[in-house]
């Protein structure tokens, strides 16, 4: 399984990371599973790895996420990529999910939530 996590917080992109990589097993993290803090590095990241789960924040330095949720559909339509949208605002969730949005995360993160969204897979 490959995933890429576009989250500015440092320390949050890693803990989902690591909590990913042990909830997950996956066996060879480095190559399969990217942390970007923006989206052109994170863009950069998805077209690389051509990952099978995108988790990305809303507020990033470089532009808002839930602009780049039907793009990132769009593009990697055929591998069926899901997009998990991660924000604060929880005013987004509809309209996130209406652009293409898998899931929505509310931040704070809860890893609970995290581990049900890959329950179901």
């Amino acid at each position: 399984m490959k995933i890429v996590i576009i989250e500015d917080e440092q320390d949050l992109g890693v803990l989902l990371r690591n909590f990913l990589v042990r909830q997950l097993n996956i066996l060879t993290p480095d190559a399969s599973v990217k942390v970007a803090a923006s989206l052109i590095e994170g863009i950069a990241c998805i077209n690389d790895l051509g990952p099978d789960w995108i988790f990305i924040d809303n507020n990033l330095p470089d532009g808002k996420g839930i602009n780049e949720i039907q793009r990132i559909k769009n593009v990697h339509k055929d591998r069926h990529t899901k997009v998990v949208m991660m924000s604060a605002m929880t005013n987004l969730k509809e309209e996130a999910l209406k652009n293409g949005a898998d899931f929505f995360l509310d931040k704070p993160i809860s890893f609970v939530e995290v581990r049900n969204i890959f329950a179901n897979y």
